[in-house]
């Protein structure tokens, strides 16, 4: 485990999250603007915007599934990390010719396969470079370094379309040259090597690790299927009566919120458990369903974002921190990829599914779905603490 640090944090983890901060200021520039880009200049809703971004998390996750095992195999990591984030931002100025949903969509599914190929190894870098008990202290750094870039990328992008109207070329120019120092920022993480043997036992098989991670693995699917997309999400500033140019100021509120609270739900996790965390950030997002659901008002709107902002700081980095804790040290990219990947298989199915409800049956309707499905995902996350457990070494 790599004993250089830098801000009494491992050197990768830094790196990590500063790589994650210019990627995320990068992408979330682009997704921010994305409901009024569709409205402005696709001529669509809901059900295609809940459709691009469903699918798009569809083909993150198929590489998901095999970029952690594959890493764990060969014992190397970051050259799939450096590989994911180049890919993501390469496409990024195409949005300009992008004329149709067709084209948008492949565009967005080509950005999520460089997801798919850098999420899971990266996050075993920062396991593997990283104590068990300080887990979650370094996922929720990463985390708050990801969120702070996502704060600023949508400011910027609120700015550029309030003094530049529909201007949406300058958003994806900007997003591709700050996606490159975040590429760059990696460069400087250090590969970390597991004993060999221990990587030569493990076949990265499902069957290798245990029923608590398994039920964990499930509950995971079943809350991701419950929580609507932010982007469909942010449609319902329309309702409230706000212009399209005032879509990113809102998400911008629900990453300061993210952001803010990142660090102190990691350092929370390891105090008293990331269960509870989750617990409570589930809870936090029934809470945000109810205000858009029931009061149709300003201070409802800011309310319900900000609170799923805490609830979006609870879950992400609790979730893969946790997996971090019930498995084995050589099954940890293993793990990575059943997370992310059943987690993005759910937002699949929020995304298409909660976003064609959203438009043709209504954002009620739509609300009320997601939250019957995060009680029941909720439930069955509460047997994780019963299930039988696997002896980490």
């Amino acid at each position: 485990m790599p004993k250089d640090k830098i801000f009494n944090l491992p050197k990768n983890v830094f790196f990590a999250g500063l790589t994650s901060f210019f990627n995320d200021f990068s992408s979330e520039m682009i997704l921010s603007i994305f409901p009024a880009f569709f409205k402005a200049v696709l001529h669509s809703g809901a059900a295609s915007l809940g459709l691009v971004e469903g699918l798009a998390e569809a083909s993150a996750n198929f590489f998901k599934i095999f970029s952690g095992k594959l890493s764990d195999k060969i014992n190397k990591r970051k050259i799939f990390a450096v590989l994911g984030y180049g890919l993501s931002t390469i496409v990024r100025p195409f949005y300009i010719i992008a004329g149709n949903i067709g084209a948008v969509m492949g565009l967005r599914l080509t950005d999520r396969v460089g997801k798919g190929l850098r999420d899971a190894p990266r996050d075993a870098l920062i396991s593997l470079s990283t104590p068990t008990e300080d887990l979650g202290k370094a996922f929720g750094f990463h985390r708050a370094l990801d969120t702070a870039g996502a704060v600023l990328g949508p400011l910027v992008a609120y700015f550029i379309l309030k003094k530049l109207p529909n201007s949406f070329n300058t958003v994806f120019i900007t997003a591709f040259i700050i996606g490159i120092l975040g590429v760059i920022s990696f460069l400087f993480v250090s590969e970390v090597v597991v004993n060999i043997e221990q990587v030569k036992k493990s076949w990265g098989r499902l069957s290798d690790l245990s029923y608590q991670y398994k039920t964990y693995l499930l509950s995971t699917f079943i809350l991701a299927c419950g929580a609507l997309p932010i982007a469909v999400l942010l449609l319902h500033t329309q309702d409230v009566g706000f212009k399209l140019a005032d879509i990113p100021l809102f998400y911008m509120m629900y990453n300061l919120a993210y952001a803010i609270f990142s660090i102190i739900a990691g350092k929370l996790a390891d105090k008293i458990g990331d269960v509870l965390v989750l617990i409570l950030g589930y809870i936090c997002l029934l809470v945000g369903y109810l205000l858009f659901n029931f009061y149709n008002s300003v201070t409802a709107l800011v309310s319900g974002f900000v609170i799923i902002g805490l609830f979006s700081a609870f879950t992400d980095s609790t979730t893969r921190s946790y997996a971090g804790r019930i498995t084995k040290p050589e099954n940890r990219g293993l793990a990575f990829d059943y997370i992310n990947g059943a987690a993005g298989f759910g937002v699949l199915i929020s995304g298409i599914g909660g976003g064609y409800t959203w438009q043709y049956l209504g954002d009620s309707v739509a609300l009320i779905i997601g939250a019957v499905i995060t009680i029941i995902g909720l439930i069955l996350l509460m047997f994780t603490q019963i299930a039988p457990k696997q002896k980490i070494i």
